[in-house]
């Protein structure tokens, strides 16, 4: 899982700062620098205040922050249907407030 990438797209497609998502999410922009990066792995709990700070659902940023191989599980339709749903979100806003 890398979710670096994931927390960058997501706070960009918001039009947050590091400093502001930080903010948010009660963590140090420095630490949110690192994680966007990956030069750290964050906690469950780090997630979790990320994705509420971004106004994401949790499974959808664990999604987006998946790699191919993570995801052998999941068929095509569940693939699309997610894909769907995280591309709904980030356009036309969070539905997770």
């Amino acid at each position: 899982m890398k979710p670096g990438k994931a927390i960058r797209t997501i706070r960009a497609a918001r039009s947050l700062t590091q400093r502001s998502l930080a903010k948010k999410a009660g963590l140090d922009p420095s630490y949110v620098s690192l994680l966007e990066r990956d030069q750290r792995e964050p906690t469950l709990r780090t997630l979790v205040e990320l994705s509420r700070a971004l106004e994401m659902p949790l499974y959808l940023l664990i999604l987006l922050a998946s790699e191919a191989d993570e995801l052998k599980g999941v068929s095509e339709e569940q693939a699309q249907s997610l894909g769907r749903e995280l591309l709904t979100i980030l356009i036309a806003g969070s539905e997770f407030r």
